[in-house]
This record gives structure tokens, sequence and C-alpha cells, in this order.
């Protein structure tokens, strides 16, 4: 037997889903065929060991906890190719420069989205932002570093009892450098997809992350606004969405 084929019939046992802690309708809509072809080429390509267990679980993405040979652990993001919603996604894509001239359908569609989300992470990590470093993609699969311990993975901000004040103004910082750095605008920022991680904000979940070039992209960054300031006064830190925006809008860096 092949390695190819040790590796669909581990991936298909029984023992292996149960010990990812998935349903089996949740366990067929990610691991198809195409999926398991690419699990195979990514662990070759990135030396990994074995898949570990489950991060945390989306509708249209699972991650897992992978170990490499060589002991470091990483993030495995595997996008479902079956769920991603063809008509919902390309506002994202369409009217961005960056992937202009990616002839998209629904075949490739997920494709793309790994690759966006692999792109928009180098761009936040090379203008100083917190956020997953990212080592590679294929296909639809994204490796990322693991944002936590030995214990689990690090905490949504929704999840935590205290900080905020301090938090909000790292965040605020973060949001500054995305925009007027990256140049990037998050497109679905919430307590949801920021995790907290050594004492600072991490930014997550950036697929969907446009170009501030994208027509779309004052709305988007106005409704980002507008989410994270309706969770940090509900937390009770004193924020104004007005002045957040026009802070990050600002031509001075005050």
């Amino acid at each position: 037997m092949n390695d190819k084929s040790a590796l669909k019939q581990l991936i298909e046992s029984d023992e292996f889903s149960n010990r990812l802690n998935l349903d089996r309708k949740t366990y067929g809509l990610v691991f198809d065929r195409r999926t398991l072809n690419a699990i195979y080429e990514v662990i070759k390509k990135y030396d990994i060991d074995y898949i570990d267990f489950p991060i945390s679980s989306g509708k249209e993405s699972l991650i897992f906890n992978v170990k490499l040979r060589n002991g470091i652990t990483r993030a495995l993001k595997i996008y479902k190719m079956s769920t991603l919603k063809f008509s919902n996604t390309m506002e994202y894509i369409k009217g961005d420069y960056r992937f202009d001239k990616e002839k998209i359908n629904r075949s490739n569609l997920v494709f793309v989205w790994a690759q966006k989300e692999f792109t928009n992470l180098q761009s936040l990590r090379d203008s100083g932002v917190h956020a997953p470093k990212p080592y590679g993609f294929y296909k639809n699969i994204l490796l990322m570093s693991y944002l936590g311990s030995s214990k689990g993975p690090a905490l949504q901000i929704k999840d935590l009892d205290e900080g905020f004040d301090e938090i909000y103004v790292k965040l605020r910082e973060a949001i500054w450098k995305m925009y007027n750095k990256a140049c990037i605008v998050h497109a679905d920022l919430s307590e949801y997809n920021i995790l907290y991680y050594r004492n600072n904000p991490y930014i997550i979940d950036v697929g969907q992350s446009v170009s501030t070039k994208h027509p779309m992209a004052l709305e988007f960054l106005k409704r980002d606004i507008k989410n994270i300031s309706t969770f940090f006064i509900k937390k009770g830190v004193k924020c104004d969405p007005i002045e957040l925006y026009s802070y990050v809008k600002g031509d001075t860096h005050a």
C-alpha cells in the first residue's frame, strides 16, 4: 500500500474521526477526495508528523492542531469544499485588484480563498499587525502558526473577563496599521475573530479581507468599527465609533 492510500485509509477510519470529535456529516464535508489529496501533499511538503485535534470549527472551515516531525506545533486550516457560497464570497474578491487576473469559478473559488487569506496574513505581519504567521497554502489548505499553549488555543476576546481597556487601545492601533500600512480592511471584524495571545489582540480569519481600493472598502470599514465599538462599549470601555473611524481614516497618526 502506498503512502497516499495509507493516509486515506487512516483519515477515513472511525478511530480518526472519533479522535477529532467530529460527527460523520461534518467529517464528510471536510475530508472529501480532493481534500484528502491536498492533505497528503501538504504533509509531505511541510514535514507534518500527524494531525492532532480540532482547534475550531466554522461553517466554511475547520482548524486543526498539527505536529511537525521536529516537534513544532502548527495550525492547519482546511476550507470545506462544499460550503463556501459562490454568490456570498465573490463580493469580497471581485473589485480586489490583487486577484483581478484570477479566473474564478465555482470549482476553484475555495482555492482562491485560501490564497487570499495567505496573502492577507502576510500583509498584516509585514505591517506589524499581530496575526498568525502563514507558512504556506495548497489547494484548500492553509498552514499557519498556532496561537496558544499546550493547554489549549488562545481565547477569543469575547471569552475574557478583564483587560478590555488595554485591549481596545492595542486593537485601535492594529486597525490603523491594517488600513494605513497593510492597506487592508478586515470586512468581518468582531469579538469572534480576535484572539488574545501573549498580552496582545491577534487578528484572525482574514479570507474575506479586501484591499482599501476595493469599491466597498469604506462600507466594510464602517461595519467593522461599528461591531468592535459595540462590543467594547458593552464591556465598559469608553470608545466612540465616529472618533475611531476618523482616527483610522486620518492623514496623521496621532
